[in-house]
């Protein structure tokens, strides 16, 4: 018979020695909680999501991507009604910072034409197209034509 010889693992130093589970724990529950903000307020967003004018600036209201730009920024004579399903000049090229999913796209994206915009589409045939200075909002709304003649009754 042979002689076995055990040799032992060395103890871990003195102190917390479930320090490292703890924290990954702590990590994994707080990196859960974000992703789940994240999914309900993308879930939230997509019926909350307003635009309107107010106090010399257009607001758009959104969880992510909402802003107040001053109406002076916006090109108002180049605000128009778009189909984006025959107007392929707008189409989304790239999504750059945003989301998108099926039947809603919100976020930075870039368009075929090369510009920067910025996308709020739950419907691609009805959009409204507002340029600004240093880019374009896409914003899907049924009123397209009531909301134009509002922003250029104000300049």
């Amino acid at each position: 018979m042979e002689n076995i010889t055990f040799f032992e693992l060395i103890p871990p130093p003195k102190g917390n020695v479930f320090a490292f589970p703890i924290i990954m724990i702590i990590f994994v529950f707080i990196t859960m909680l974000v992703i789940t903000w994240l999914m309900v307020g993308t879930i939230f967003t997509t019926k909350n999501t307003s635009i309107s004018i107010k106090d010399g600036e257009v607001v758009i209201n959104s969880f992510l991507y909402g802003r107040k730009i001053p109406i002076e920024n916006i090109l108002i004579n180049e605000i128009k009604t778009i189909n984006l399903n025959q107007d392929g000049e707008y189409g989304i090229s790239v999504r750059t910072n945003g989301i998108s999913l099926p039947n809603y796209k919100s976020g930075w994206m870039r368009l075929k034409n090369g510009k920067k915009a910025l996308v709020y589409l739950t419907n691609e045939e009805k959009v409204l197209l507002m340029p600004t200075k240093d880019f374009v909002i896409l914003f899907s709304m049924e009123r397209t034509d009531e909301f134009i003649n509002k922003i250029k009754g104000i300049k």
